[in-house]
């Protein structure tokens, strides 16, 4: 494999790392995009209407749709559907069509939510299992069998569709969340052979395991080169003038250097992790280095090579680490954050978790709930795992909301089953379109009825902010007409770039989205609040750090200031 010569198809941005091709997790936060679209929308109203006329309809009013571009991975959906009842519209059915470069990562996604979906584990059992595939190259035994079993169960699912015997598995959640009806037969194939090649069984029975830690370790010398044996002080300057210094200091440099080095990003207590994670296990083609030809070029045999071709830089904490609702998890004392990504990401996807089940936020929860201490109460076990539990009663969301910090409101009884969780699954719908020609899926006859209300492309999908793009978006063709809203996320936390490449590449970036179509929101942000949480955590790290990505059109406030937010002209 150490011969082997990466094919740079597409997009040539990846010669930062030309081994890097598939993308298996995001880097920026989680959004909950009927938040961000209800803002945008109101933001351009005020600044257009002169606060005369601001009712646009809100996405619960009606079916909300999302195109998600090169996500990474399914943060995005996870937050939408689980602070959905927020915004009303709790029988409406919210779908989002999914795009990624490889049908790799396609099929991950598809894993991800079927771990959630899941009801044969407990919640917070669920929680470590999702990030711990999510975040991990290799895993513990018990999760080995578990991505197993999940695989098994997609295959059986998704051959029974492929075969128009959708009656057999229709009970199954999987076959009334994902819609796989826009796949051609090629891809329809490559699909199956995806989940079959995550089996540790099976036709390839005789095949060799496959040793993750030689196949990490021969990506680091390659790209460390020379500097390989000095690698632990490249991590450590890259955590310090990167991250550190783009406020994502509440990711801890153990976490961090543990994941460049051997790539574990979620520790699970003092579990040893002898089994590798398939998901991350692709096929990429290649060409050997046979001969040199006269022009002093490598020429050799095509082939297709196995083996890890993900980040190995960045890393997988920005999907839930860096951000969430409660500030107590970002609090400094004596110059450390007294919580970490990890504790972060578990506090947000076991939030999610807990709002599907309840349709209550986790935080008003935990100040109802008195003689807690405040540590205590993040990732309170016993509350998390509540199925069907008669001491608890939750109050509806709005009731809630009315409540205060210290007053619980009589509200009716929300029983915490695993079939209230089964139907609220029935509101998703995941339409996965096949990768590829881009241009082909933009211009095919399954999108052009779409009027989306947002869309959201990856950083490193930026290259697909295209003239047709505009046209799937919901335009605003009248006064009180809701216009679709663009989401572009940033390369804030990208460690190989540095700033002055950051902001080239914002400016590029609110380039192609004007030329598709969109118009940046005005700033809404004074720059004293523009990313509050991160310039307070600077002052008290005491770090020399400029300040956040530049205010400027495009940011909201109240979201993060990684992506950038566009409505359509």
């Amino acid at each position: 494999r150490r011969g082997l010569h990466q094919r740079l198809p597409h997009p040539p941005h990846k010669i930062l790392d030309p081994h890097h091709v598939h993308n298996f997790w995001g880097a920026s936060p989680a959004l909950d995009l009927q938040d961000v679209v209800s803002a945008a929308r109101a933001t351009v109203c005020c600044s257009s209407c002169n606060g005369q006329d601001r009712n646009h309809p809100e996405p619960g009013d009606r079916p909300f749709s999302a195109f998600l571009i090169g996500t990474g991975d399914p943060r995005h959906v996870i937050t939408t559907v689980a602070r959905s009842r927020r915004h009303g519209g709790r029988d409406n059915v919210m779908s989002f069509h999914v795009f990624e470069s490889t049908m790799a990562e396609t099929a991950r996604h598809m894993l991800l939510l079927t771990v959630l979906m899941t009801d044969d584990s407990p919640p917070a059992e669920r929680c470590e299992r999702f990030l711990e595939i999510l975040m991990n190259s290799s895993v513990r035994e018990s999760t080995a069998e578990y991505i197993e079993r999940i695989a098994e169960r997609l295959d059986r699912v998704t051959c029974a569709v492929f075969a128009g015997e959708i009656d057999t598995v229709s009970h199954d959640p999987i076959a009334q969340v994902f819609d796989l009806s826009l796949l051609k037969f090629r891809e329809r194939d490559d699909l199956i052979d995806v989940f079959r090649s995550w089996l540790r069984r099976g036709p390839s029975e005789h095949r060799d395991e496959f040793n993750m830690e030689l196949a990490w370790e021969c990506r680091s010398r390659y790209f460390y080169g020379e500097r390989y044996d000095h690698r632990k002080n490249m991590v450590d300057w890259d955590y310090h003038t990167r991250l550190v210094q783009e406020g994502a200091s509440v990711i801890h440099f153990r976490h961090f250097a543990q994941w460049r080095l051997t790539g574990i990003g979620f520790p699970v207590r003092e579990s040893t992790y002898p089994e590798v994670n398939r998901t991350l296990v692709t096929r990429l083609h290649g060409t050997t280095k046979d001969h040199i030809d006269r022009n002093m070029q490598d020429r050799g045999r095509s082939v297709l090579s196995e083996g890890y071709w993900g980040d190995l830089v960045s890393g997988p904490f920005f999907s839930f680490g860096i951000e969430a609702e409660e500030p107590e998890l970002f609090r400094v004392a004596n110059r450390q954050h007294v919580k970490n990504a990890v504790e972060v990401s578990e506090y947000n996807v076991a939030s999610c978790m807990f709002e599907m089940r309840t349709g209550v936020p986790w935080k008003t929860v935990m100040r109802r709930r008195p003689g807690m201490e405040q540590d205590d109460a993040m990732c309170d076990a016993n509350i998390i795992n509540a199925w069907k539990n008669a001491d608890e009663t939750f109050a509806p969301v709005d009731e809630c909301s009315q409540a205060g910090d210290n007053g619980v409101s009589g509200g009716a009884h929300r029983e915490n089953s695993s079939e209230s969780s089964a139907e609220y699954w029935k509101r998703l719908r995941v339409i996965i379109t096949g990768p590829g020609d881009f241009e082909k899926v933009l211009t095919s006859r399954a999108l052009n009825n779409c009027a989306f209300d947002c869309i959201t492309v990856g950083a490193w999908h930026a290259h697909n902010l295209q003239p047709e793009l505009g046209k799937t978006a919901r335009q605003q063709k009248g006064p009180g007409a809701a216009p679709g809203v663009l989401i572009v996320e940033g390369a804030k936390y990208f460690v190989l770039m540095d700033n002055k490449t950051v902001d080239n590449f914002t400016n590029k970036s609110e380039e192609l989205a004007t030329q598709a179509g969109f118009h940046p929101v005005p700033s809404a942000v004074a720059i004293k609040d523009a990313n509050e949480t991160s310039k307070k955590l600077r002052t008290d790290l005491g770090t020399r750090a400029r300040s956040s990505t530049s205010v400027g059109a495009g940011i909201l406030s109240g979201i993060d200031d990684v992506h950038r937010v566009f409505v359509a002209i």
